[in-house]
């Protein structure tokens, strides 16, 4: 496998605070990665900096072994896809928001794609037209996950995506998302504070803590 994603000691600081501190990190083409760790211990501001929304204040970030700085902010973004935890949807149709990521491209939409992801996380009954103002809160959270895929990136950040899902939900979510990254050699990093069974698809576990990695399991792990 090839590297994707290097972080060389890389800082971000507030004030006098350290929120990540010195962290280096380097993630392989295809490599599936949970993100753990306590709240406020820098993981959703690691993943700021790895799509581009933030800037480190010390250290670099590299893709493809070439830094963050020589490209141009929107390209990256499109090839390092971050889905935050709060990720709401427009108050119109299904279709109108799977649409959204092609309008943002001036590209044409694709509507077959969009039905062939919807079944995938079990929305297959429900029709392009339908308006999203009625969806419960796990139906919406997919539709998100739909759209966030109607593009396949590199590298896909997600934040506690499967948060508002029941347990078979989940699991759909789940085995859509890590078949794409078999199939089309993505790289999944997934802040989670699951600790299911379905956790032991990823290939390794980042522990987080107070801003540093505090482990880097490799290998098959059970979160």
């Amino acid at each position: 496998m090839t590297t994707i994603l290097e972080l060389k000691d890389v800082c971000y600081k507030v004030d006098k605070r350290l929120i990540i501190d010195h962290i280096d990190l380097t993630v392989k083409d295809g490599e599936k990665i949970a993100v753990v760790g306590p709240s406020g211990s820098g993981k959703s501001t690691l993943f700021h900096l790895l799509n581009n929304l933030i800037s480190p204040t010390d250290g670099e970030l590299f893709y493809k072994g070439k830094a963050y700085k020589d490209y141009q902010p929107e390209s990256l973004r499109r090839q390092i896809s971050y889905m935050p935890q709060s990720t709401e949807l427009f108050d119109t149709t299904i279709g109108e928001n799977l649409a959204f990521p092609a309008l943002a491209r001036n590209d044409k939409f694709d509507s077959a794609r969009a039905k062939k992801l919807l079944a995938s996380f079990g929305l297959g009954d429900y029709k392009l037209d339908t308006n999203v103002e009625f969806l419960s809160g796990g139906e919406r959270q997919r539709i998100c996950l739909a759209r966030q895929l109607m593009y396949i990136p590199d590298v896909l950040l997600l934040d506690e995506a499967t948060s508002a899902l029941d347990a078979d939900n989940t699991e759909k979510a789940e085995d859509a998302i890590f078949s794409l990254a078999k199939d089309e050699g993505v790289s999944v990093m997934w802040i989670t504070h699951s600790y299911d069974q379905s956790m032991s698809n990823f290939d390794r576990r980042i522990d987080i803590v107070d801003g540093k990695i505090n482990k880097d399991n490799k290998g098959d792990i059970d979160v």
